[in-house]
């Protein structure tokens, strides 16, 4: 009974897509779970404007009484000739020989499909989008319908009731509260962003006592882990050089910190990753590449880790 309710409001919604957006949309599957439901659409652009007044319209439709019509037809083609506009996936379909069910919502909607579907759009009750992804030129949608759909819509207004409570914000206003945050989150990033790099390149280099290994390393604290990792590969570009760099959140409860530890390829003879797993054994976390090594180790025991990479570099 959900997959017939929720079909025939997916139905509704593509038809008001189409009227919204003045084209045939090209519905690659639609799948039905237990808790909600999902229609996969073909098409490299889709507003989230369009997507929420085609709710609206379909909830309309529903308090309307819209009636739902099935069809049947010898053929794609005598389907298509009594309907013009009709929707199919063609690639499901022979043209020349598959029997043609059709399901048509009064002025609305017309759309091949074998499966079954409510008689009236009232049977549906309530409709709402529950979700939207992208994944290259693909859409999908994801939905709900009838006493779930009702669920959802009241969780959904609770979510928003604590998120206007913690932003000190309003309905009215949340939306530009969270704008002005997201906003000023940016500035902060960037302003981060350029004080991780010049941390970084105020790094006086070391070398170290008998191979003449030019060593980078530090340790620090609230910088950008990403920028850390760009800047190692970078420096580790320059000959004989290894980069060995921690770096601790500014959260006073972490345990650990983030470490990377690096070398130019031309040092063949030193496995970052053995070296990294020898020396942080059981107070570290991580590995990678004979060169490149991402991970954490526990935060009072990183100073004496680094310290006795630093030494295994040297001896090696």
């Amino acid at each position: 009974m959900h997959n017939k309710i929720a079909h025939t409001a997916e139905h509704a919604f593509i038809g008001s897509l189409q009227k919204l957006m003045g084209q045939t949309l090209n519905v690659r599957k639609v799948e039905h779970r237990e808790a909600d439901n999902s229609v996969f659409i073909l098409t490299p652009h889709l507003e989230l404007e369009s997507i929420i007044k085609a709710q609206s319209d379909v909830n309309f439709l529903i308090s309307m009484g819209r009636k739902v019509i099935t069809h049947s037809f010898v053929s794609l083609i005598e389907a298509e000739k009594h309907f013009p506009r009709l929707r199919s996936n063609v690639e499901r379909i022979k043209k020349e020989s598959d029997s043609i069910r059709v399901i048509e919502i009064e002025d609305h909607d017309v759309a091949a499909c074998a499966m079954e579907h409510a008689c009236n759009l009232s049977e549906c009750d309530f409709f709402l989008v529950k979700g939207i992804s992208k994944n290259v030129s693909e859409y999908e949608i994801n939905f709900v319908v009838g006493k779930q759909a009702k669920e959802t819509a009241i969780v959904a207004s609770l979510k928003l009731l604590n998120i206007c409570n913690k932003l000190g914000a309003n309905f009215n206003t949340v939306e530009n509260t969270i704008g002005k945050l997201k906003a000023d989150n940016e500035i902060y990033h960037s302003k981060l962003k350029t004080l991780t790099k010049e941390k970084l390149e105020s790094i006086t280099p070391s070398t170290s006592k008998h191979n003449k290994i030019t060593i980078v390393q530090g340790i620090f604290s609230g910088l950008i882990d990403s920028e850390i990792r760009s800047f190692a590969g970078e420096k580790i570009a320059e000959h004989n050089t290894i980069v060995i760099i921690c770096n601790m959140n500014h959260e006073p409860n972490d345990t650990v910190v983030n470490i990377v530890f690096a070398r130019n390829e031309s040092l063949v003879y030193i496995d970052c990753n053995k070296i990294f797993k020898d020396i942080a054994g059981n107070d570290g976390r991580g590995g990678g590449t004979p060169h490149f090594v991402t991970g954490i180790v526990n935060r009072e025991k990183a100073t004496g880790i680094v310290r006795n990479i630093v030494d295994a570099v040297d001896n090696h």
